[in-house]
């Protein structure tokens, strides 16, 4: 099964540029340009991991993180941003967010391409397998039937 992404960006190159990278890593990517587009897609059904831009137009990325919580309480969120305020960092921090990727003129695209794959697969087939081992017989099983991936 295919790891798909949420993309919330504004910046339409950086969108675009993000997106091509990340699919040519075999990952599906959407993209939305604003809060209330995220939202949506959020609702129409799961992400592995999403990408948040802090800057967006009408609706602050942390002000969509917080709705998206009410919707998927667990799913992985990567801040993509220039946006370095405390107070925000910290409002994030408490909202699950624990990896920040500066984006800009020194950005390095592949290495956000890399340190998406990493969240997305942070651990080999066989160190996988070796996890499933250790739990009851079944368990991996209904979490499957529950949507889990």
């Amino acid at each position: 099964m295919k790891d798909i992404v949420l993309l919330i960006e504004d910046e339409k190159k950086t969108a675009e540029m993000l997106k091509r990278a990340l699919e040519t890593e075999d990952i599906d990517v959407v993209w939305a340009e604003d809060g209330p587009s995220a939202l949506k897609e959020m609702k129409k059904g799961r992400f592995d991991l999403i990408i948040l831009d802090l800057k967006l137009p009408g609706m602050s990325g942390d002000e969509v993180l917080e709705k998206i919580r009410d919707i998927d309480r667990y799913v992985e969120t990567v801040v993509y941003t220039n946006y370095e305020e405390p107070p925000v960092m910290k409002k994030l921090y408490k909202l699950g967010v624990y990896d920040y990727i500066r984006k800009g003129v020194d950005a390095d695209l592949w290495e956000m391409v890399q340190n998406v794959k990493d969240k997305l697969k942070p651990f080999s087939e066989e160190e996988r397998e070796k996890i499933l081992e250790y739990l009851p017989e079944g368990m991996f099983q209904e979490y499957e039937m529950k949507g889990g991936r």
